[in-house]
């Protein structure tokens, strides 16, 4: 092999590897975006979408256009209120295809979305198992892979009979009540883990922004209300 031929194929190796390493930024960024979802958390889901005129949400309900039609249908700067700490909105972004175009500027990516919501509604709570489809358009914006446009189709919905679903709390109370051997250390009733809203810290920061994430603030707010409530007793 002469220096012309080893050059070319060092080329084509190089291009290889930047695109394997998109493909996986653009998996870190759709994965990151599923955890701030489940707790609706609306400053780092807007952070995950590009300044691009051409950004675009196309639900079931309708389109938002736009970085600002995004920030709209989140409710940033609006005064929607924060979801309660039953809220949960779980997705589960799996078997998912992406394809990154020539130049590495844009990508495209299917994924299956199941997941669970739970809805606090006058006491109450609407759950369901749902099935979703994402085809989303994906663009890298000075070096950063970020969301263009998301397609959002609903297949299947299951409807969770009242009193199936089990909120944190219940899950702890049967882990404190479960006869299992003699722990090193023994559990706290006030284990943060099983409380409604409580969202565990990540370990890895914003992966547009580079910025830590809000659920610090999010727990201490939760924390806040709780003793205000009993405090009201």
């Amino acid at each position: 092999m002469n220096a012309r031929e080893m050059e070319a194929r060092l080329k084509a190796l190089e291009k290889k590897v930047g695109i394997l390493e998109d493909v996986n930024e653009v998996k870190r960024l759709q994965r990151a975006y599923s955890y701030y979802v489940q707790h609706m958390m609306r400053d780092e889901i807007v952070d995950c979408f590009a300044d691009h005129p051409d950004v675009a949400l196309h639900w079931l309900e309708g389109s938002w256009l736009g970085k600002e039609g995004v920030k709209r249908y989140f409710g940033v700067g609006t005064d929607r209120p924060d979801p309660p700490p039953g809220f949960l909105h779980q997705v589960m972004p799996i078997a998912g295809v992406v394809d990154v175009e020539p130049n590495g500027k844009r990508a495209k990516g299917r994924w299956y979305s199941f997941g669970g919501v739970s809805i606090p509604r006058e006491g109450k709570f609407q759950c369901t198992f749902v099935g979703g489809i994402y085809e989303i358009e994906y663009i890298k914006e000075n070096g950063v892979w970020k969301f263009l446009i998301i397609n959002w189709i609903i297949p299947y919905n299951v409807t969770v009979p009242e009193g199936a679903w089990v909120p944190p709390e219940a899950i702890g109370e049967a882990i404190m009540n479960f006869k299992a051997p003699s722990p090193d250390t023994p559990p706290k009733a006030s284990d943060p883990r099983f409380k409604s809203g409580y969202i565990f810290p990540f370990h890895y920061k914003h992966p547009v922004t580079g910025k830590a994430t809000s659920e610090n603030a999010k727990n201490a707010r939760l924390v806040s209300a709780k003793i205000a409530k009993s405090k009201a007793k």
